[in-house]
């Protein structure tokens, strides 16, 4: 599906400003809440904790000011059952405004029809004729991975089958959540033979499964009869993260793909910085252990060794310099001030090495506001420091998460 703005009758609202009109401006943000519905009980009274979350961003759907304009005391709640991701729309509002030429209320439902599951519900009565034949124990795929929860739940990471009409089906009805918290994010066609989706499933102790996030990765030909995997969309339920399930979903769809023997090294699209952090960590723990199996001595800080081991591990060259330098950065911790302060003064030779030998119209620097750095005549000192900076904090966080992992062993 295209990326479109699609804002309603939000130009029209724009004739409309004074003070008054205040009260029916709202922030989509505030007053959309998401529900997961197991039972009757879910549709009923305030959202319930563990069951509801908010969108992060609508700009895809409500323009860039994500407003909406027109109703008082407005709250738009979105149903989706459980398993099947069947949707019902719940629009309240206390008032809207008078309606002539010069001001006109959006058009909610219209707004928001190109982003919601095909077939959702405006009526109440048959969202609870689809929670009544709704059937909790499917789960799509193959299951590739199974690990526990915090209590009595387990998680199982499935390989799902895009050919199959009921996944796709329900697929085109869950990863409608993408575009809420995805910045630019596009429903994928599933047409195409080479996308190949992972599910991760919540099992209740009933044998009730709950789809909790997806990642899809495409499969780009790699010369001359390999694939080169990229990770393309990764998602876990807003209720459900700060648990660990994003890093375990990484590692099995890593783990996979890794194992496939016509691919290459796994790249990732435009990663997040939440993301990103997932994979320095796991990236990083798994070539850990490889080297401490193998016997391989990381502080010796033997380019050429690790190299061979990340060249074999599938991990693409940009990432490969990442997880070397977080396993530096490890050891120069443990060996104290000095070794890391050589460490970081290395980072920032070859940080000032790699912007020398780029030109003045070099696309590092046209990005300037990357770094949040915009100097007239260009300043390469500030751009040093800046990228230096920003490069070093974000080694920080996943060295100390495998700091922590590994005292725990």
């Amino acid at each position: 599906m295209a990326k479109n703005n699609l804002n309603g009758d939000s130009d029209v609202s724009s004739n409309c400003e004074d003070d008054e009109m205040v009260l029916y401006k709202k922030l989509s943000l505030n007053v959309i809440t998401f529900r997961t519905v197991r039972s009757k009980d879910d549709l009923e009274g305030p959202p319930k904790k563990g069951k509801s979350f908010k969108p992060e961003m609508a700009h895809q759907i409500f323009g860039e000011t994500e407003m909406i304009f027109g109703y008082k005391k407005l709250a738009i709640n979105l149903f989706y059952l459980h398993n099947s991701a069947k949707c019902y729309i719940d629009v309240q509002a206390s008032g809207k405004i008078p309606e002539n030429d010069a001001c006109k209320a959006d058009d909610i439902l219209k707004t928001l029809n190109p982003w919601l599951p095909e077939n959702y519900r405006t009526d109440k009565n048959d969202f609870l004729g689809d929670l009544a034949v709704e059937d909790h124990s499917i789960m799509f795929g193959d299951v590739i991975h199974t690990f526990p929860g915090e209590s009595d739940q387990t998680y199982k990471v499935t390989l799902c089958d895009p050919k199959n009409p009921d996944f796709r089906k329900f697929h085109q009805r869950f990863e409608t959540l993408i575009v809420w918290f995805i910045d630019g994010a596009n429903f994928i066609d599933l047409e195409d033979p080479r996308w190949t989706i992972f599910y991760v499933y919540e099992e209740a102790p009933n044998a009730h499964y709950t789809p909790i996030g997806f990642c899809t990765v495409y499969k780009f030909f790699l010369y001359p009869n390999g694939t080169r995997p990229r990770i393309s969309q990764f998602f876990v339920l807003p209720t459900y993260q700060k648990r660990g399930i994003g890093t375990k979903l990484y590692s099995a769809v890593y783990n996979y793909l890794k194992e496939l023997p016509d691919s290459g090294d796994i790249t990732v699209e435009e990663p997040t910085e939440i993301f990103q952090k997932i994979r320095d960590f796991c990236d990083s723990f798994s070539i850990y252990k490889n080297l401490e199996q193998s016997g391989v001595n990381i502080s010796t800080q033997n380019h050429k060794q690790i190299n061979e081991f990340l060249k074999k591990h599938k991990i693409c060259k940009r990432q490969a310099q990442r997880v070397f330098d977080i396993l530096e950065c490890l050891t120069a911790h443990k060996n104290g001030y000095k070794e890391y302060v050589k460490f970081t003064e290395g980072i920032r030779s070859r940080i000032a090495n790699e912007i020398e030998k780029e030109t003045k119209g070099s696309k590092r620097l046209c990005n300037l506001e990357r770094v949040g750095v915009i100097t007239e005549p260009i300043d390469k000192k500030a751009i040093l420091d800046a990228e230096y900076n920003k490069y070093v904090d974000s080694l920080e966080w996943p060295v100390n998460r495998l700091r922590a992992q590994l005292a725990k062993q």
